[in-house]
């Protein structure tokens, strides 16, 4: 097989959001399409009626979306029209193509018609339970002969799989190779009475028919992959390669609940995520580079280092410190242009006027945030007090700075270092400040601080010499003014 042969898919179940650990899956089918200039095929199992709504469908796939995670062959989404050679993509427009291929296995003696009803089937199950033993199908139906079936007339019927004898080998490339005794299967349904296909003869004629060559899934699907390889046989199919990758585990070891906050990967961007740091971290649950201890990297290294081969068998647990440095990283990873087209909006949902600024001041208030935020809603308390004077000040801050027996001789210095600047820059207000420091045998914190404190009402934030000269004079030393006049009316300061 050549490398441009590749062609792996995820299928998800659009019943809900895009779980994290869907999420995973098709981050692994989709960079090893291409780390092997491979094609990457999005399909929706949407067959199940009941749990699908087309909102769960946009939904997912807009999830894919913000993750940047493309197909090169999929449905239909938004303003973007189905693409690909082998569709439909949907499940339940390829119902006809199931009832075909499941005709097929009947007339070719590799399944069969099964008239059994839900009460005997119930019955049997009851009497395993009261035997201690495994439900399993009787066979009843397995060997009707053409007049026994043709006197049940218009009987409805499900048809069911004849598993053959013998043994059933899924070689993976995750978890080596898997030995299943056929005996350990009964005749398993392929269509319902009502004709609808189960999902493990939908998923093979899809992967079939779509020329899949690599099935790379989440480990809970390895009790699936013996019949599916069975089914690939009968049907003739070319099987394809099976990777069975480990499931996500929260934090506590336990597999990560959907009721879970992070569960649904959009709750990610809504905290303020990039979706490079997703791409990253979830590259990292489940795999790791030749390069040991390496745990940075950009869409396009990890494109060229992936590799199967370097997935683990362990389930790899969720951690939240991890990916907070890792988003810290990419954070700072963005030109200043790009990290302020980033915060513009979340600044805009706050209400902030900053269509009233100019672009260059906007792209120069987030470069001084840059080192200093784990996320792009922190970009809310690190500016907020560019738009508005504070109105109050932090508690411990003001204690720490306000009250102390040189607050008031710091502030009054910072303020004259305002006032006196003959330029307003970084440079000349620091070099002004450590002056002023000097020469009044102040610490420079105490002008720092105290100057922060004043003009943010907060302790932390960006550098204090950028904050001032992007605040403007005029601004700041009215602010300055009002925490003076603070200090004095509420009679605690001393100079």
């Amino acid at each position: 097989m050549t490398t441009s042969a590749v062609r792996c898919r995820v299928a998800p179940s659009p019943s809900g959001f895009l779980h994290i650990g869907t999420a995973k899956t098709a981050l692994y089918n989709w960079l090893f399409a291409r780390s092997n200039g491979g094609t990457f095929i999005l399909r929706l199992e949407d067959t199940d009626a009941e749990r699908t709504e087309e909102q769960y469908v946009q939904a997912m796939c807009e999830g894919f979306k913000w993750l940047g995670i493309e197909w090169d062959e999929g449905p239909e989404f938004g303003d973007e029209p189905e693409k690909g050679a082998f569709g439909p993509y949907r499940q339940s427009q390829r119902l006809q193509l199931y009832s075909e291929e499941a005709a097929r296995l009947v007339a070719e003696g590799k399944a069969y018609r099964c008239y059994c009803t839900k009460e005997e089937l119930d019955a049997q199950r009851e009497q395993a339970a009261l035997e201690k033993r495994p439900p399993r199908y009787s066979g009843k139906c397995r060997n009707l002969t053409p007049e026994e079936i043709a006197a049940k007339g218009d009987t409805p019927y499900a048809i069911r799989f004849r598993v053959p004898e013998g043994e059933t080998v899924i070689d993976d490339i995750i978890q080596g190779p898997v030995r299943i005794q056929n005996k350990e299967y009964d005749d398993f349904i392929i269509v319902k009475s009502n004709g609808d296909a189960i999902f493990h003869l939908a998923v093979v004629v899809d992967d079939g028919l779509m020329k899949i060559t690599h099935v790379i899934r989440g480990d809970d699907h390895l009790t699936n992959a013996g019949r599916h390889v069975m089914l690939f046989n009968a049907l003739g199919y070319p099987l394809p390669k099976f990777a069975h990758h480990p499931l996500i585990h929260d934090e506590q070891g336990r597999k990560y609940s959907k009721r879970l906050h992070g569960a649904n990967v959009l709750d990610w961007r809504k905290d303020g995520y990039l979706p490079e740091t997703m791409i990253n971290y979830i590259s990292l649950l489940g795999w790791t580079s030749e390069e040991e201890g390496r745990e940075f990297y950009t869409l396009d290294e990890l494109k060229q280092l992936f590799t199967l081969k370097r997935l683990t068998k362990s389930p790899a647990r969720f951690d939240r410190k991890k990916l907070d440095w890792l988003n810290g990283q990419h954070i700072r990873m963005l030109s200043p242009d790009a990290l302020c087209d980033r915060v513009l909006p979340i600044l805009r949902e706050q209400g902030f006027p900053v269509d009233e600024r100019s672009r260059d001041w906007l792209v120069e208030m987030a470069a001084i945030c840059q080192e200093k935020i784990p996320t792009l809603n922190h970009i809310i308390p690190y500016t907020d007090f560019f738009f508005a004077a504070p109105t109050a000040y932090d508690e411990k801050g003001d204690r720490k700075f306000f009250r102390q027996d040189t607050s008031l001789q710091a502030l009054e210095a910072a303020l004259e270092c305002m006032r006196q600047a003959d330029e307003w820059t970084v440079t000349a207000l620091k070099e002004s400040y450590e002056a002023a420091a000097e020469q009044k045998e102040l610490k420079i914190g105490a002008l720092v601080n105290g100057t922060r404190l004043a003009l943010t009402g907060k302790t932390v934030g960006p550098g204090l010499y950028e904050l001032v000269k992007l605040l403007g004079r005029e601004e700041s030393v009215q602010r300055m003014e009002a925490a003076l006049n603070y200090i004095k009316t509420s009679g605690e300061g001393t100079a």
